[in-house]
């Protein structure tokens, strides 16, 4: 196994035993003091001791072989789509810059985030349909799965020389991976991975709020020690995550839709910054923040009413709002897949009378 080093070996023990990178690394450090060898020998005996297989050479990981924690290791994925960047202020109290571009391969998606001089890097050089290799990122934990950080050891490079390549679907036909086309009136709450195409009936709010950039939960400032600090992950350097909640008609049904992070940002056109300027200010007019959110929507951003898109995400039940759609993504309506679409369902409908008769 000497082909391998400390960090594969520790990555195929958390995906074969599902311990934390932390533990591991406490174990491997009491074999290598008790025994007198180099962590990565003790890495090699822990290994043994659990019963993990190990394989040599590059691993070549998937996106649904990731687990947060995990490190040196690289992904061969296709650019989904990516969200212009935005500006955030570091604990120092200097401004810094971060963006999100959405990766898939053939067996899921994740996010990359690029962080402060990586946005000049990379950000205008990936497109959508770009094929490329993420090499040694950090991978953590986020609010819709895995996320790949890159940081100052983090290499991308665009059409890589990879078996992998051949296996990623084309971009067509991953615009709605995993979505199941439906009309409204057929949700009844529970349904996960599900499209909807409808038309923009109602605004109901418009908020912001600063969130973990782990798991984008909200997160609360301390005056004492001067920071914003997560139930779960502690001290962080927020992000402003903006909620965009509307209703859905599709002409069979209504349905309250709610949308988060960088997609409720690129609906609605502005950046979290501004929008976030736009609430305080209704604040400092005298109207409670619940107030202010109801009154940017309905007078800022009114020119959505009427706009159809399509929607994609899973379907709860709200003790508050009923039956909700928390949409994970949108994208405006492409009249051309949409005549495909209509053209595959005609053909299948015929295929089905024809083998009934």
């Amino acid at each position: 196994m000497s082909g391998l080093t400390k960090e594969q070996i520790v990555n195929q023990i958390i995906r074969q035993r599902g311990l934390s990178k932390a533990e591991i690394e406490k174990r491997i450090a009491e074999i290598a003091r008790r025994e007198g060898i180099s962590e990565h020998a003790a890495a090699v005996m822990l290994a043994e001791e659990l019963g993990v297989k190990l394989t040599g050479g590059e691993e070549l990981l998937h996106i649904s072989d990731l687990v947060p924690g995990m490190s040196n290791v690289n992904i061969v994925a296709r650019v989904l789509r990516k969200f212009p960047p935005r500006e955030y202020t570091k604990r120092d109290g200097s401004t810094g810059r971060v963006a999100n571009v959405i990766i898939y391969d053939s067996t899921g998606q994740a996010r990359l985030v690029l962080w402060d001089n990586l946005v000049a890097k990379y950000y205008n050089e990936l497109n959508p349909g770009d094929v490329i290799k993420v090499i040694d990122p950090v991978v953590k934990e986020g609010l819709r799965g895995v996320e790949l950080h890159a940081n100052f050891r983090t290499r991308i490079i665009k059409n890589p020389e990879d078996p992998r390549v051949e296996e990623i679907p084309p971009l067509e036909e991953v615009r709605s991976y995993s979505y199941r086309r439906v009309r409204i009136k057929e949700l009844t709450g529970g349904e996960r991975f599900v499209e909807v195409r409808g038309t923009i009936a109602r605004l109901y709010r418009v908020l912001v709020y600063d969130a973990c950039p782990e798991c984008r939960r909200k997160v609360d400032y301390d005056p004492s020690t001067e920071t914003w600090v997560c139930p779960e992950h502690g001290p962080v350097e927020p992000e402003k995550m903006v909620v965009a909640d509307f209703g859905l008609d599709d002409s069979t049904g209504y349905i309250r839709t709610t949308l988060f992070g960088d997609d409720a940002a690129e609906l609605l056109g502005e950046s979290p910054e501004t929008i976030e300027e736009r609430l305080k200010s209704l604040v400092e007019d005298g109207l409670t923040i619940k107030e202010a959110g109801r009154k940017l929507a309905e007078e800022t951003y009114y020119h959505l009413l009427g706009r159809e898109i399509i929607v994609r995400g899973s379907v709860t039940e709200d003790k508050f709002f009923g039956t909700l759609l928390k949409a994970r993504t949108w994208e405006d309506v492409d009249e051309r897949h949409e005549i495909e679409l209509a053209r595959r369902e005609l053909y299948e409908a015929i295929k089905a009378l024809e083998g009934g008769e």
